[in-house]
This record gives structure tokens, C-alpha cells and sequence, in this order.
């Protein structure tokens, strides 16, 4: 009796009528299979729609997937770059007066022209949004997803202000999700990835720098037992930096200007793969930091705040839903960074926290190094 209902709440579900969520519902593979690839077939938007509101995490346009692995991993990307090259520019204040030299976007005191470098950043998102469709009944969509990126790097320096190089981005990514309704078991969602990213890095003036990357690489999640897609990706980003010396303070601002776009293809459940549930996912963001540091004979601990607008945010998921996130958000982050002038090294350490954006917490931890020889 119980099979006979659920198969007539499909059917309902791919004719485009009202359907009603069970049990048998209750993880990616299923969900996929039998409720959101008949109702793709169907064109059966509504019905799509619901599904998607109701269990984002088994599907690479849903709001779990989209937004965070664009961030936590391609943007993690530009950013470090970003950080390692501007982290260099130490044009003024108490550090160039400590070994004189100190030019260029990728200068130090008595190196050479290489460098090297490494980044490890940690992104923790989590996710509660009010979820009350017919397909799942009332509730809310939870869920949360942790990616680990590690970016190592490798730059030279053509002239004293002037500096190119090539990144490599690897990602690994674990979390969680499901609807609050006990007919909807949590899903396990599980990330891989990389990019490989070339970069630029150029000094304006003392206070003023440039640095731009592009980045292609491919990715995948796989969530439940079986339920796998994998995906390309590329990015692209600049930055204008500012960076100024008081005394032993130093204040500096960052403009950023991000493009990140991930292609996946058709979802597969144990193996077969089922037509027109891929997606192409987009993210503009824009972003403006400041930040205030303060130089102790080789450590600078700072704090900074910045302000991020997703300008643009899209997905060609079939059905998918209304942005329930909000696009815009603020981030405060402190760190320290630590110098060997004597040796040409470089690292530091920091957190940060985003806040303001509707249904979502997130943060971030990086740790990098470098070397000049």
C-alpha cells in the first residue's frame, strides 16, 4: 500500500501536480532518480523547484554547492596570491630602513630574483533557511560544508617592479545536509578540486600595486552513496592594493574583483547518468578591505575589515530556486605576519568571520609561508 502511494505522489510530482514528501525520499540518490530527474523530463519546473529548496546538497547548483565551493576554493585561490605578492611590498617604513634594498613586487633584503611560497586556507560555512514546500513539508534546509585549499606558488622578477609566476590550487571539501523533516536523513557531501592559476604582480608607485591571475582547473562532489558529478572551473581576478607607513604603522586597502564560474555535468546515480540535471554556475563578487598593522622589529599583527557583494550570482540548474542567502556581507579578520629580512622569509597566520549575510554563517583560516633565493 505504502509503495503504491509513493509511486502515485511521483507521478503526481512529474505531471506537475502537488506532491508530498516520504520517507523513501530521504537521500541524494533517491531524490535525484526518482523525483527530480522525471520531473526535468516533465519540465516541471514548480515540482523542480521544490526539491531543490528542500535538498540543495544533492545538486551541483544548489545553494550548498554554488556559492561556497566558488569561494572556498577559486577566490581562496586569488586571494592567497594576492596576499603573498602584496605582503612583499614593503616600499616604506621601518622594514626597508632595516636592510636596504627592499623593491619590487617580489624584492627582498639581499635575495634573488625566485620565490617560492605556500598557502593553506580553511572555509567553514553553515547554512539554515526556512524550507516549507509541499515536497518537503514545513522545516528547514541546514546545512554546513568545511573546504581546505592549499595553493603553493612559484614567481620571479623580471624587473625591480615587476614579478609573474604560477599557482596550483588542491581542494578537498567535507560537510552535510538535509531538510529538518525525520523523513529527510542528513546527507553526507564530499569535495575535490584543483586550478592551476598564472599571476602577475606590478608596483605603481610606492603606495600603489597591481596583481592579476587567471585560473583553470577541474572539481567534483559527491554526496549519499552514489550520487557524483564532476565539474570545470576557471576564475578569474585583480586587486589594486594600497599600502601606507606611518611611523611603525601601516594602513592599506584592497579593491578585489572576482569571476568564478563552475560547469558541471549531468548528475550520476550509480553510474547512469541522467539528462539535463548539470549545471553552469557563475559568481561576481566585489570586495573592499581595509586594514591597520603595526611593525615589532619582524612581527606585524593587523586587523581588518571588508565588505563583499556577490554583484552577480547564477546557476542554469534546472528549477532552481530564488537566492536564500543574501548577496551581500562583512568580514572582520585578524592576523599577524612575520618577516626574516636577513634570510628572505616571509609568513603569517589569520581569522577571519563573515557576518550580515542572510541564513549563512562562514569563516576562514589561512597559514602561509615563503622564501626568496
Amino acid at each position: 500500500m505504502n509503495s503504491k502511494k509513493d509511486a502515485f505522489k511521483r507521478a503526481l510530482c512529474a505531471a506537475g501536480s502537488t506532491f508530498a514528501a516520504a520517507a523513501a525520499f530521504a537521500n541524494c540518490d533517491d531524490i535525484v532518480r526518482l523525483d527530480y530527474a522525471p520531473a526535468v523530463s516533465a519540465n516541471n519546473l514548480a515540482g523542480a523547484r521544490e526539491i531543490l529548496s528542500s535538498s540543495p546538497e544533492c545538486f551541483g547548483g544548489g545553494s550548498t554547492t554554488s556559492r561556497v565551493q566558488i569561494t572556498g576554493t577559486m577566490f581562496q585561490q586569488a586571494a592567497a596570491i594576492s596576499t603573498t605578492l602584496s605582503g612583499r611590498q614593503l616600499l616604506d617604513g621601518p622594514a626597508p630602513i632595516a636592510a636596504a634594498g627592499l623593491r619590487g613586487a617580489s624584492a627582498g633584503a639581499g635575495s634573488g630574483q625566485w620565490n617560492v611560497w605556500g598557502n593553506l586556507g580553511e572555509t567553514g560555512t553553515r547554512q539554515r533557511y526556512a524550507a516549507n514546500t509541499v515536497y518537503s513539508g514545513p522545516g528547514f534546509a541546514e546545512n554546513e560544508m568545511d573546504v581546505l585549499n592549499a595553493v603553493f606558488g612559484v614567481d620571479y622578477t623580471f624587473s625591480p617592479g615587476l614579478a609573474a609566476g604560477l599557482s596550483v590550487g588542491i581542494d578537498r571539501g567535507d560537510g552535510s545536509g538535509g531538510h529538518t523533516n525525520p523523513a529527510f536523513a542528513a546527507n553526507n557531501i564530499r569535495s575535490r578540486g584543483f586550478a592551476a592559476a598564472p599571476y602577475l604582480g606590478w608596483q605603481i608607485s610606492r603606495t600603489l600595486s597591481l596583481d592579476a591571475s587567471i585560473g583553470l582547473g577541474r572539481g567534483g562532489v559527491d554526496t549519499h552513496t552514489t550520487n557524483s558529478v564532476d565539474s570545470h572551473r576557471w576564475y578569474g581576478a585583480a586587486n589594486l592594493n594600497y599600502n601606507r607607513w606611518l611611523g611603525n604603522w601601516q594602513f592599506g586597502g584592497r579593491a578585489s574583483v572576482l569571476h568564478g564560474v563552475e560547469d558541471y555535468g549531468n548528475i550520476r546515480v550509480s553510474g547512469v547518468s541522467y539528462a539535463g540535471t548539470d549545471a553552469r554556475n557563475t559568481l561576481d563578487q566585489l570586495r573592499l578591505a581595509v586594514q591597520a598593522g603595526y611593525w615589532m622589529n619582524g612581527v606585524m599583527p593587523y586587523a581588518a575589515l571588508a565588505y563583499a557583494n556577490d554583484v552577480r550570482r547564477k546557476t542554469t540548474q534546472f528549477g532552481a530556486p530564488s537566492n536564500p542567502l543574501g548577496r551581500d556581507g562583512w568580514e572582520w579578520r585578524l592576523g599577524v605576519n612575520f618577516y626574516s629580512l636577513r634570510d628572505g622569509a616571509f609568513g603569517g597566520l589569520a581569522y577571519g568571520q563573515e557576518e550580515g549575510r542572510n541564513k549563512q554563517k562562514s569563516h576562514v583560516f589561512t597559514a602561509n609561508i615563503g622564501l626568496r633565493f
